[in-house]
C-alpha cells in the first residue's frame, strides 16, 4: 500500500513509509527533472529557502539592483525600433520618446524621495523649491540613478534667464544607436528629456524639455537636455529670493 505525500507528515521518521516500485521510480523523476515552473522560477515560493519576491524587497536597497548597462542599452534600442514603426515622421518619434520618458520620470521622483527621507532618518523632510538645487537634484542624483553617473555640466543659457542646459558628453543609451542618414535630426535622447522633464512636473516646476545633439571633436555624440522653464517658476523663484 502506498502513501501519498500529504499524509507523511502524520507518521515520525522512525517509521518510514512503505512505498511501490512505481512511487519511487516517480520521486526519482521528480528529482532527476524539475517541473517547468521550477525551472523559469526556482523553488516555491512557500519554500524555505525562497528568495524575496520584487514586493517584499525594501525600497531603501539598492545593492544588487543594478541593471546592466548593456541589457539597458539593448531594450532602449528596442523601444526606439518599437516606437519607429509606428510613427510617420522625426518629430513623432521624437515626441513618442518623451512620454515614455516622462512617465518614467513620474514614477522615478517618488522613489528617490523616499529614499533620501530614510536615509536622513528625518520623519518630515523640507521639500526643496528654489530652483537651483532642484537642477541639482536631477543632475546628479536622477542622472545617476538612472545612467550610474552625474551629468558632465549644468549651465545657464546666456541668452534666455529661463533657460538651463543638462550636458552628457557621451550618453550612454544613445551610443550604440546608428541613426539613418535620412533621419539625421533624430535624438533619442529625447526619452531622457522626457525623464527631466517628468521629474520637474513632480516637482511643480512645469519645463519644456527638449534633447539636442551638439557634437564635438573629442565627444561626436554630446548631448544637451534644454530646459525652458515656465514663468511662473521664474515669478517664483524672484519671490522667494528677495
Amino acid at each position: 500500500m502506498a502513501y501519498s505525500a500529504a499524509h507523511s507528515s502524520r507518521f515520525s521518521a522512525s517509521a518510514p513509509l512503505p512505498t511501490t516500485p512505481l512511487a519511487r521510480r516517480d520521486s526519482a523523476r521528480t528529482a532527476a527533472h524539475p517541473s517547468l515552473q521550477q525551472q523559469l522560477f526556482g523553488p516555491s515560493a512557500a519554500g524555505p529557502s525562497a528568495p524575496p519576491s520584487i514586493i517584499d524587497r525594501p525600497l531603501a536597497k539598492t545593492r544588487g539592483a543594478e541593471v546592466a548597462m548593456g541589457a539597458w542599452a539593448f531594450m532602449f534600442a528596442e523601444i526606439v525600433a518599437y516606437s519607429q514603426s509606428r510613427v510617420d515622421s522625426v518629430s513623432d518619434l521624437e515626441a513618442r520618446l518623451s512620454s515614455l520618458g516622462y512617465d518614467a520620470g513620474q514614477r522615478l521622483l517618488p522613489l528617490l524621495l523616499l529614499r533620501n527621507t530614510q536615509a536622513s532618518g528625518i520623519k518630515e523632510p523640507k521639500r526643496e523649491h528654489r530652483l537651483i538645487p532642484i537642477l541639482q537634484f536631477i543632475h546628479t542624483q536622477v542622472y545617476r540613478y538612472c545612467f550610474g553617473r552625474a551629468a558632465d555640466g549644468l549651465e545657464r543659457s546666456v541668452e534666455e534667464e529661463n533657460e538651463y542646459m543638462i550636458t552628457l558628453n557621451q550618453p550612454p543609451l544613445t551610443q550604440f544607436i546608428s541613426v539613418p542618414k535620412d533621419m539625421s535630426q533624430l535624438s533619442c535622447e529625447a526619452y531622457t528629456a522626457g525623464i527631466v522633464e517628468g521629474v520637474l512636473d513632480g516637482l511643480d516646476v512645469p519645463a519644456r524639455v527638449t534633447a539636442h545633439t551638439v557634437p564635438t571633436d573629442a565627444f561626436p555624440q554630446r548631448t544637451v537636455i534644454l530646459i525652458k522653464l515656465d514663468q511662473k517658476v521664474m515669478d517664483r523663484e524672484e519671490a522667494l529670493g528677495k
